[in-house]
This record gives C-alpha cells, sequence and structure tokens, in this order.
C-alpha cells in the first residue's frame, strides 16, 4: 500500500503549477436592459436604457460602449459589424446614439446609458438592427490580461409596414460516408424576407430509389432569431445504414406555426455500405465479477476482469465525430472509428481488454494494409495521444489491446513518433490523483 505522505511534496508541487499556469476567472460586468425588440412607428423616437454594474469583488474597469452592425454567422450566432461592413438595408446603426461613448466603473458601481433611437419617417418596411457593444479595456499586467464583452441585439420592427416571412434554401450539403461516423447533412437557408423570425425548424427525410423513405431526422427549433439576408446552416444526422445506391434527400424548414419556409430536394450516393454510429450502450462494473461493455453492432468489445474497480460504477459506449477529435500533433492519421468510454475517471486495477473491428475507412488511411493500425487513447490529464501496443488479427478485422484507463479512443495510423505503450504505463502525477479518487 503506497503511502500518501512519500507523494505530498509532488501533489503538493502539481497543485501549484495548476495555480500558477490557471488564471483566475475574467471578471464579469452585469447589463440590465441586454436587449431591445420593439415594434415603432415610422418618424417616431424611442430610448433604451443599459444598466450596467460590478461587484464589489471586481477590479475596477474603463468601458467603451459603441454601435455596430448586426451580423450572423452561419452557426446562428449574432455577430458585430464595422461601418465598413454594415451594408445592409435592414441596418439600423444610423438611427442610435449613446449619451456616452466611455466611462469608468468603480468595484460594486452602476452606470446607465441612454440610447435615443430615431426612425427616420421614410424608413421602409420590415425590420432594422443593429449590436450596441459593451467592452473593457485589457486590464491586469504580465501575461494576464482580462477583457470583458456585452452584445446588446437591437431588433426593431416597423409598425404598420408590409412584414415579409420569407426564406430560400440555397444549398444541401451531405457531410463524408464514413463508418461508424455519423452521417451530417447541411440544409443552406437564406432568409429573403424583410423580417427576422425566431423558432425555425429544419427536417429531412432521406429515400432509396424506389421512394421509399428509409431516415428522417430533425432539429429543434433555432434559439435565435434568422436575421434578413443572411445564410445560416441547419445540420442534422441520419442513424440509419445505408446499402450502396443512388438516395434523395428532401429538406424543409418551416416556422414555429408550421408554416412551409422552403423545401428542396438533392441526391447523393452511396458507392460503399455505410453503417451508422451504435446508440450508447452501458454497464455497471462490480469489484467482485467480470463485464463486457460492448456497441449494439458488435464492433467494440471492452472485458473488464473482476477486481477491476474497487467500487460498483456504470461505464458507458458512445460513438464519438472524427471531426472533434483533440489535435494529432503527428504524421498520424485518424481512421472513420472513434469512440468515447465515460465513467471512468482514475486508472483500473487490473488492466481491461478492448477489442475494436476496423472498417473500410480505417484501411483507406493506412493504405489498404492492416498492419499499420493501432488503437490510440487521449490521455486527459496530459493532452495528448498514446499509441497502445496494438495485436491485428486480418482474419477477424479486429484490433485489440489492454489498458488501464479510458477516455476518447480512436483507430490511426502507426507514428515512429510514438512509442507504443501498454496500458500499464502513465505519468505519477496522473497515479497520484488516480489514488486519491479510488481512496
Amino acid at each position: 500500500m503506497y503511502s500518501i505522505n512519500r507523494f505530498y511534496p509532488l501533489l503538493m508541487m502539481g497543485i501549484l503549477i495548476l495555480l500558477v499556469i490557471c488564471p483566475n476567472p475574467v471578471s464579469a460586468i452585469n447589463v440590465v436592459g441586454a436587449k431591445y425588440m420593439e415594434t415603432v412607428n415610422p418618424g417616431d423616437t424611442v430610448t433604451h436604457m443599459i444598466t450596467v454594474s460590478t461587484k464589489a469583488t471586481d477590479p475596477s474597469m474603463d468601458i467603451v460602449i459603441d454601435t455596430w452592425g448586426f451580423g450572423q454567422t452561419p452557426a446562428k450566432s449574432y455577430s458585430s459589424l464595422s461601418a465598413a461592413d454594415d451594408t445592409s438595408p435592414y441596418s439600423a446603426r444610423k438611427f442610435i446614439t449613446l449619451d456616452t461613448a466611455s466611462f469608468h466603473l468603480n468595484p460594486g458601481e452602476s452606470k446607465k446609458i441612454k440610447a435615443t433611437i430615431v426612425i427616420p419617417s421614410d424608413v421602409g418596411d420590415g425590420g432594422r438592427y443593429a449590436i450596441i457593444s459593451l467592452h473593457n479595456a485589457p486590464s491586469g499586467d504580465g501575461t494576464t490580461a482580462y477583457i470583458t464583452a456585452i452584445s446588446v441585439p437591437v431588433m426593431i420592427t416597423i409598425a404598420k409596414s408590409s412584414l415579409i416571412e420569407a426564406g430560400s434554401i440555397t444549398d444541401i450539403k451531405v457531410g463524408d460516408i464514413v463508418t461508424g461516423q455519423p452521417l451530417m447533412i447541411t440544409t443552406l437557408l437564406k432568409n429573403t424576407g424583410n423580417i427576422h423570425y425566431y423558432q425555425t425548424k429544419n427536417t429531412v427525410t432521406v429515400s432509396d430509389n424506389m421512394g421509399t423513405v428509409i431516415g428522417t431526422a430533425s432539429t429543434a427549433p433555432s434559439v435565435y432569431a434568422i436575421i434578413p439576408n443572411y445564410t445560416v446552416d441547419y445540420d442534422v444526422t441520419l442513424d440509419t445504414s445505408l446499402s450502396p445506391g443512388t438516395y434523395s434527400v428532401k429538406s424543409e424548414v418551416s416556422l414555429e406555426d408550421g408554416t412551409l419556409l422552403d423545401s428542396k430536394t438533392s441526391a447523393f450516393e452511396v458507392k460503399s455500405s455505410y453503417i451508422a454510429p451504435s446508440p450508447d450502450t452501458s454497464v455497471t462494473l462490480t469489484p467482485q465479477e467480470s463485464s463486457v461493455l460492448a456497441s449494439s453492432d458488435g464492433r467494440i468489445s471492452i472485458s473488464f476482469p473482476a477486481g477491476a474497480v474497487i467500487n460498483d460504477i456504470t461505464v458507458t459506449l458512445k460513438p464519438f465525430s472524427r471531426d472533434q477529435l483533440p489535435t494529432i500533433l503527428t504524421e498520424a492519421k485518424a481512421g472513420g472509428t472513434c469512440f468515447q468510454v465515460e465513467g471512468l475517471s482514475g486508472i483500473l486495477s487490473k488492466d481491461a481488454t478492448i477489442s475494436v473491428k476496423y472498417s473500410d475507412a480505417d484501411l483507406a488511411v493506412a493504405g489498404g494494409d492492416a498492419s499499420n493500425l493501432v488503437l490510440a487513447r487521449y490521455d486527459q490529464s496530459d493532452s495528448r495521444w498514446t499509441q497502445l501496443t496494438t495485436t491485428v488479427n486480418k482474419d477477424t478485422t479486429t484490433l485489440s489491446a489492454t489498458t488501464n484507463r479510458f477516455s476518447t479512443w480512436a483507430v490511426m495510423t502507426a507514428s515512429s513518433q510514438f512509442s507504443p505503450t501498454a496500458g500499464q504505463q502513465g505519468g505519477i502525477m496522473e497515479y497520484i490523483l488516480s489514488f486519491l479518487h479510488w481512496g
């Protein structure tokens, strides 16, 4: 049995290092009146009050406040546009005057800012948009700088005007078709009307060449308003396996009340059999018994021996997107098989055996030679990938290895820059933290 006293100095050193490299949380400014969304008559002048405050424990700061154009990213989030980039006919940036451009805010103090909005009498129809931005100048010393920014959306509907809610699907994109990876279908919609709309929803239907529906998927209603003139993305994933052939995808985007904005159909080809990712699976490990955690399609299997854990714990196997993998800083390439094992934050008392059936996408990155494939694990504590000593069985198309910890995994090509590592090896700090975790 290891004594904690033996590792206490090293543990304290690790804690001190964390305190040095992890800065304090950034200062926050609180804002009341963080959004203006009203219907206003042409020719009217209205005001909007914004109250900014800090906590008594926050540092003093100099706040700058200015007005920007209203932009929107393909992911639907709002963005600030400079005057040069703010070319939309629906801009309200020039309508807004602020009673101050900057001010000093002491700890625990509050400040009121008045925005005066003058609507031209010939403003026209639809909506008008701008963003009021509040941000403090960088502060602090050395390599640390604290910065806080708040955006106040201004969304004005012109009263007694013709409001047009319209949209056009400009494209449908089908992502890479890789066995075991989510099949992403992206619909691009442009707001071709003159007013924003909320709670838009995208529904995608996939049919085979006989017209038989084989899968559907929908997005949750959007929490962002879609602003006139902007094009945004709607992403859905198809959880249906596909045989080789030609398929059609029909995409529809509708408003909250079900009103259809637009519908578009496109075709795509599946050249080799596509197997959709397996759903999450879980198993409860106990100290007394051996257990097996396996994906529903049988491609991934993890055998835990009796005594691998010291307490009952539930472990979950989940598919993982290759696009979301942590960066691989070598010439190694990830294949199509990626997954995550959650629930184990410490090191096992006994090694588990992990077996993975490699796919055509895995073979492709290895140049068709399975001997070049290995199982790799991303070690969160070290922020690095570890390639494990891997047994390749070409008869069963299986990769297997032993490991004493779990996180994010991928099948990848073997790299000379990695030293193949057996599962029981690990850093001393990780062992100490694991020791404390398991008690």
